[in-house]
């Protein structure tokens, strides 16, 4: 039996693996703690849990830290991954240079980034201190500052623990400091990468747990060529949030969502211009003959899409066929405004299966559900062009995409133009099977058939060195 200190940090978690079943074999067979930022908007809920040990503070100032670190490493290693670059030039509120229109545009959007400079000039902070001059003295500054959280410490030191586990996005001061006392204490770490774009996007370790926790093989490779990570300490065990993709396929949808059938829009927290662009799938849905009969849109905006240059209120008059997710309607209804991340807003995960069920096929700007959509054996059509608008929307930052289309009726539609070609295929196409479909997504999401659970427990007291894999 191995001490398990399980360490939670953000309300995502709490939904991820706490509401889920990916600790019940874990608890069943160890003794089992978990702890929590107390600022949580679910800490309540946390607090209920049966294996909860306390919870412990963060130091804003001290977090602050913390992300430049983040952001400076994100920009000195932005070769490495062309998402650091787009993830820094987000968070410093500054428009991406436009590289696909020729000179002109290009030097039109680098004049926009003198005004973005002078409302955000703290993002001059990072090249600035990225620059090789600068970035080892800086870097060393940063480190003599950031003690370790003495609550954490003292909830890691009430026990004489086997292993310490958290789910992370490689981007929070609460892994940092976990994997600190872990080498302090001579206990190994186990760093669980909660999503798919996490290792390209956030930023580079500055001090590596012992081991990670991957979606796949394509996560596996990223930890090796971006992070330096070793093959022996990178392990692909999927995700708890998708295992329900896979149970649901032995289900029939006895109680299907709607009514009718329907085309899935899903939206994404980035921005992109989803109101003008379900107008322009409704325009071209008119014109094709191969739509199903009393076919609508569904539209689910992303609940925490982040500020965007255009209108991104959805007025159902405004649609002949499209009509809101019921879900986020009802979010909607209960206060949830658009973007605005609501860390207490965490979509009960059973409802996806269901969503996705009854679809005909899944269109949207590129997140993480056109994946969901390809594990739900659906046809997906990605829109990674330029809406006119957001010069972020291009596939070159979003890199975890690459290979896509390897999967069984996944589309990527550069252009708009390619998007009535798309469509039509995506209605004409033949069921898609499980099988062949597994054979790709395997490379973004560990198969094995055992289930989270299994592979987490597995993995957990082979790191501890309580049990073999």
């Amino acid at each position: 039996m191995a001490r398990i200190l399980i360490a939670i940090s953000a309300d995502i978690y709490v939904r991820n693996y706490l509401r889920t079943d990916a600790l019940h074999l874990l608890s069943r067979d160890n003794e089992v703690t978990v702890i929590a930022d107390e600022s949580l908007a679910l800490a309540a809920e946390v607090q209920d849990h049966p294996d909860f040990g306390g919870f412990f503070g963060i130091d804003p100032a001290i977090n602050s830290k913390h992300n430049l670190l983040f952001s400076l490493l994100m920009w000195r290693r932005r070769k490495k991954s062309p998402t650091f670059l787009y993830r820094w030039m987000r968070n410093s509120q500054w428009d991406l240079l436009d590289r696909d229109h020729g000179p002109l545009r290009w030097l039109l959007s680098f004049v926009r980034w003198i005004p973005g400079a002078l409302v955000s000039p703290s993002g001059l902070r990072v090249p600035a201190l990225g620059n090789p001059l600068v970035f080892g003295i800086a870097k060393a500054a940063l480190v003599r500052q950031l003690l370790i959280n003495p609550e954490l410490s003292a909830l890691v030191r009430a026990q004489d623990y086997d292993i310490i586990v958290f789910p992370s996005a490689a981007f929070d001061s609460v892994s940092v400091d976990l994997t600190r006392l872990g080498q302090e204490l001579a206990i190994p770490t186990l760093c669980l990468i909660d999503n798919w774009d996490n290792l390209t996007s956030k930023t580079s370790f500055w001090t590596k747990p012992d081991h990670l926790g991957v979606w796949g093989e394509q996560a596996g490779e990223q930890a090796a060529r971006i992070h330096g990570f070793l093959p022996d300490r990178v392990h692909p065990i999927g995700t708890p949030r998708f295992d329900q993709y896979f149970s649901s396929r032995k289900t029939p949808n006895s109680s299907p969502l709607y009514p009718f059938p329907y085309l899935l829009f899903v939206g994404s927290a980035m921005p992109f211009d989803e109101i003008a662009t379900l107008h322009h799938v409704e325009r071209i849905l008119a014109r094709l003959e191969s739509v199903p009969p009393g076919l609508k849109i569904v539209y689910r905006p992303h609940p925490w899409q982040q500020k965007r240059k255009t209108d991104s209120e959805f007025r159902p008059a405004e649609f002949l066929r499209t009509v809101l997710d019921a879900q986020i309607a009802e979010a909607y209804a209960s206060g949830m405004r658009r973007e605005v991340t609501d860390p207490s807003f965490q979509p009960e995960l059973d409802y996806y299966p269901r969503l996705f069920q009854g679809a005909t096929g899944v269109i949207g700007p590129l997140t993480t559900m056109l994946f969901e959509g390809a594990l739900a054996l659906k046809p997906v059509m990605g829109l990674a062009y330029d809406d006119g608008h957001h010069a972020n929307t291009s596939r070159r930052y979003f890199t975890h995409f690459d290979g896509v289309e390897a999967i069984p009726s996944f589309v990527i539609c550069e252009t708009q133009e390619e998007m009535p070609a798309a469509l039509s295929a995506l209605f004409a196409g033949d069921p898609i099977e499980a099988e062949t479909s597994d054979s790709h997504t395997a490379y973004f999401l560990h198969q094995d058939g055992l289930g989270y659970p299994t592979r987490l427990k597995n993995l957990v007291e082979y790191v501890s060195g309580t049990g073999d894999r």
